[in-house]
C-alpha cells in the first residue's frame, strides 16, 4: 500500500507520483487525500493500459499536518500494482 500521514507540525509538498501495473489491462489510478477531520477526495486521476505512469507536478500539491495521503489502483481484472510518491516536508512556523 502507498499510504502516508503528514506528521503534526509539518507541511508536505508532493512533487511526483508513480504507478506501476504488472499486466496489460485497463486500470484507473487515484491520488487521494483526507485532511484531518475531513473526508477523502481525489487530488489526481490517471488511466493506463498496463503502462507505468509517472506524473511530475510543476507546482507541488500542498498537504497540511495530519493529512492522510493514499494511492489507489482500480482494475476489473486481477493484477499487481505498486505506487510511490515524492514529498518534501517543511516544519510549520511556531
Amino acid at each position: 500500500m502507498a499510504l502516508y500521514t503528514v506528521p503534526a507540525g509539518k507541511t508536505a509538498y508532493l512533487l511526483k507520483v508513480h504507478f506501476n501495473i504488472t499486466k496489460s489491462t485497463d486500470v484507473q489510478c487515484r491520488l487521494m487525500a483526507k485532511p484531518f477531520g475531513g473526508a477523502f477526495n481525489i487530488k489526481g486521476l490517471f488511466a493506463t493500459f498496463g503502462v507505468p505512469i509517472e506524473y511530475n507536478y510543476p507546482v507541488p500539491l500542498v498537504f497540511t499536518e495530519k493529512t492522510d495521503i493514499e494511492l489507489q489502483v482500480l482494475s476489473g481484472n486481477t493484477c499487481a500494482a505498486g505506487g510511490l510518491f515524492d514529498l518534501i516536508l517543511i516544519d510549520n512556523e511556531a
